[in-house]
């Protein structure tokens, strides 16, 4: 009896990992077959910003915009998507992309506070720039004591020297001054 075979699934696909194209094979396609390796439709920033404005002011548009605006998602978010989609389409350079984003951002802000839409900016939980500080100073610690303990222990005794309570300092005006720290002949007997 014969055997069918059946076609392959996505599951058989990534139960092997080696079922996936070789590098380099994008190479070997015809030259031209994506949008993105042809000339840009806009290939200036400012006709890429009006383009993109006049497509999210279709009143379509708009309410999509106004409504994911309503639901939480983020201007950075959907400027992001706005940008790589046009670059995928072919519509821009990924330069022209990157220069675009911020006059987006303030025109979406702007559809924001004209809808009075408590619009998020960026893409964390409360929707303020979070500024990025990196490694911690414990976590550097860390790694330093494993990784360079000659400069751990260095470090660990100058801090060891280091008095933990400075001494106290008040803060004082020229008004707060003792009558005793007055130097004789700064007044002049009441004589202006």
């Amino acid at each position: 009896m014969k055997q069918i075979k059946r076609p392959p699934t996505r599951e058989d696909f990534r139960a092997n990992r080696f079922n996936k194209a070789p590098p380099g094979w994008s190479l070997t396609e015809p030259k031209g077959k994506w949008a993105w390796e042809k000339p840009p439709v806009h290939a200036t920033p400012d006709k890429a910003v009006d383009a993109v404005i006049d497509r999210l002011e279709a009143p379509e548009v708009r309410t999509q915009m106004e409504k994911l605006m309503v639901a939480g998602v983020s201007i950075q978010e959907i400027v992001n998507t706005i940008a790589v989609g046009g670059f995928s389409q072919g519509q821009f350079t990924p330069d022209v992309a990157e220069i675009i984003k911020g006059p987006l951002a303030a025109y979406l802000m702007g559809v924001a506070a004209e809808e009075e839409i408590p619009a998020k900016v960026y893409n964390t939980r409360d929707g303020l720039y979070q500024l990025d500080e990196g490694m911690s100073d414990d976590d550097m610690l860390a790694v330093m004591k494993d990784r360079n303990p000659d400069l751990y222990q260095f470090i660990q005794s100058k801090a060891d020297e280091i008095d933990e309570e400075p001494e106290p300092t008040t803060v004082r005006g020229f008004i707060a001054i003792a009558p005793e720290e007055v130097i004789e002949g700064d007044i002049d007997n009441g004589k202006a």
